[in-house]
């Protein structure tokens, strides 16, 4: 086999490995048509995702969050996005009992997965709020990041 011959014989050797019946008779395959959000109705308050042992400090937690003006917005921008049906969701990491802050993912819980759009570093004790700033990699306040914003 000569030099010229060896790209026509691979050539024809990827043809043949990729070609296939193209008379195939068989059906694409299903997909389930229940979701675990069809069988439950559908609620604005289905905003936790994960609870953890303290439920007064996770309230606490998360009634301060949601007092922040910017998660307010985004709670309405996910709440008008879901036609009502959804607002902002909250996924919090109970870590262990000697933490000293407790981290706070808020964000949209679709359907496929959950969009995390803000991360919160929240001391149990003070309640004093950091916002986590992956493009620094650093906890900011809420007033730096708010200057952050505009």
């Amino acid at each position: 086999m000569s030099m010229k011959q060896i790209p026509v014989y691979l050539l024809l050797l990827i043809l043949g490995a990729c070609g296939g019946e193209s008379g195939s008779n068989e059906e694409p395959a299903k997909f389930d048509s229940l979701t675990l959000h069809d069988s439950l109705p559908p609620t604005h308050d289905s905003t936790y995702i994960h609870h953890f042992g303290d439920s007064k400090l996770e309230k606490q937690i998360i009634d301060t969050l949601r007092n922040l003006s910017f998660v307010r917005k985004s709670d309405q921008y996910i709440d008008s996005l879901t036609n009502h049906r959804k607002g902002i969701a909250f996924m919090l990491d109970e870590g262990n009992s000697t933490a000293e802050e407790i981290s706070v993912q808020a964000g949209y819980n679709g359907d496929e997965r959950f969009e995390t759009y803000y991360r919160f570093l929240v001391n149990p004790k003070t309640m004093a709020i950091f916002v986590y700033d992956p493009v620094t990699d650093q906890k900011i306040t809420i007033r730096d990041y708010l200057k952050t914003q505009k």
